[in-house]
């Protein structure tokens, strides 16, 4: 301190105070403060970034993920859909179980406002757009099916181009080949009028999701007529498809009589009226394995993902002449070779056919089935079904899909165990069979008056019923040679006025 000449003259007092304490306390609540704003600023980045994350960044990475995987493979839409479905519902279900959380919720209901609760009742846009996603790749999947894979794959991957080119090249696959046609179908549509979409779909759920539980694909729906193809992805896998194939056709047979929401069309007055008091819903079906064309048909306004061969037209030619054989399921020779011969013995060889338009003639056999055997699953009644519902069923299928394809499980022993097939089977004794096959090797050899007689004998041998193909035989015999062998028969069932026309 300095003082002047004047000050050192007199007296002065001079005081001296520590500070130190105190600028050592404030220092540190400045820090303090300091640290604690930073704190905060650091808190509300978190939680700024943590809503970004949550509410943008995660659901925009997912629905990367989403199509990255439709992109690999289109049909696994419908499985994300399910994923989704179940995540969801685990998610209600965790919420519902959980004290703290509904305490928690209450919570939040008393400090919240009224208006962002109802704000928060809407879903989040990053919601909406990744459910449209999913559903618009479960649409695709569901409307072009197996066939139209390549068709969705090949536009998602040419990523240069917003345009779709639906001329995608056909790809040759082997294939077992399933027709199902709906008897009366036509009668049905005059009869039910606008109902008839209700009644096509009913059986449609039915023969898609059996043929579907044993690894067949719906291709194509005309109304009446239902085409599954069993698409042999591995040769060692040909046998495998086709016993599969057999068995699902048997099975659509014994739901479709068994179904208490198609039986309720047999008392239906209108088609009582046309068909007779007798009439039930009714399906023939057919089998043939080969090859075919996979790939699109169509043009740039409307596609239909097909199979295109020689095969797949055999296949519905050989449904269109089984009528007269009175038989519901007829199965090619190819299908046949293929299958284990345990499962193959309970198919009857019915005639050596030759179809129109094919070279070599067609050896038929029938599977035998009397449906009147089969009793209504009332239990079905009482199902109302719903989202939950229909994803259990889907898993339940998922694991029935998974055990069917495994090689240790016997389609042989699945046939022979399955109670409504024992049913269906149980009228169609060994005897029958070993008549009938006497008097078609007979018919096959010439030896018509032998085999007219074995014929007789087993139309009238099964109760309450003649055997279509013992009268069709007969018939054909009869109406075009009088039981007399005609010179050119080869043991071949050849068109109306021999073999000349064909």
């Amino acid at each position: 301190m300095t003082l002047t000449e004047s000050h050192e003259k007199e007296w002065t007092l001079i005081f001296f105070f520590d500070q130190r304490k105190h600028v050592r306390r404030d220092s540190v609540y400045n820090l303090a403060t300091v640290g604690f704003i930073l704190f905060l600023l650091v808190l509300g980045a978190l939680m700024f970034s943590t809503d970004a994350d949550r509410l943008v960044v995660v659901p925009v990475e997912k629905m990367i993920r989403n199509v990255i995987r439709i992109k690999k493979d289109p049909l696994v839409a419908t499985i994300i859909a399910d994923d989704e479905f179940r995540k969801e519902e685990e998610r209600k279900a965790a919420l519902k179980a959980s004290t703290t959380n509904r305490l928690w919720s209450c919570l939040v209901n008393v400090i919240t406002c009224q208006v962002c609760m109802k704000d928060r009742k809407e879903p989040m846009e990053t919601v909406i757009l990744e459910k449209t996603i999913i559903k618009l790749g479960s649409l695709l999947a569901l409307g072009l099916g197996e066939a139209g894979a390549n068709i969705i794959r090949s536009n998602i991957a040419g990523s240069d181009s917003v345009m779709i080119n639906a001329m995608v090249p056909g790809v040759p696959v082997k294939c077992v080949v399933g027709v199902v046609r709906v008897v009366d179908f036509g009668i049905a549509t005059e009869v039910l009028q606008a109902h008839v979409n209700t009644f096509a779909n009913r059986i449609a759920e039915i023969v898609h999701g059996v043929c579907d539980e044993f690894h067949g694909a719906p291709n194509k729906n005309n109304g009446d007529t239902f085409l599954i193809i069993w698409r042999v992805e591995q040769p060692e896998m040909n046998s495998r498809y086709a016993e599969m194939a057999l068995v699902a056709f048997v099975k659509v047979q014994g739901a479709v009589h068994r179904s208490p929401l198609l039986a309720a069309y047999r008392s239906h007055p209108g088609l009582q009226f046309r068909l007779g008091k007798r009439c039930r819903v009714n399906l023939s079906m057919s089998l043939h394995a080969g090859w075919a064309i996979e790939g699109a048909v169509g043009s740039e306004f409307k596609i239909d993902a097909s199979y295109l061969s020689p095969h797949v037209r055999m296949a519905q030619d050989i449904e269109a002449v089984i009528e007269s054989y009175g038989v519901p399921m007829v199965v090619s020779q190819s299908v046949i070779d293929l299958c284990n011969p345990q499962l193959a013995q309970n198919c009857r060889m019915v005639d050596v056919l030759r179809i129109k338009g094919i070279e070599k003639a067609a050896q038929l056999y029938a599977l035998d089935l009397d449906f009147k055997q089969v009793e209504l699953d009332a239990s079905l009644r009482k199902v109302e079904w719903n989202m939950e519902k229909r994803f259990r069923a889907r898993n339940f299928i998922a694991h029935q899909k998974a055990m069917n394809r495994k090689l240790e499980t016997s389609l042989a022993k699945v046939f022979a165990d399955d109670p409504i097939i024992k049913a269906m089977r149980k009228p169609y004794t060994q005897q029958f069979f070993q008549i009938f096959r006497m008097g078609l090797l007979n018919y096959i050899q010439g030896e018509w008056q032998v085999a007219r007689k074995k014929f007789e004998e087993t139309q009238t041998m099964l109760k309450d019923q003649e055997d279509g193909p013992s009268k069709a035989l007969l018939a054909y015999m009869k109406e075009e040679f009088n039981f007399e062998k005609p010179i050119w028969w080869d043991g071949v069932h050849e068109p109306p006025g021999g073999p000349e026309e064909v």
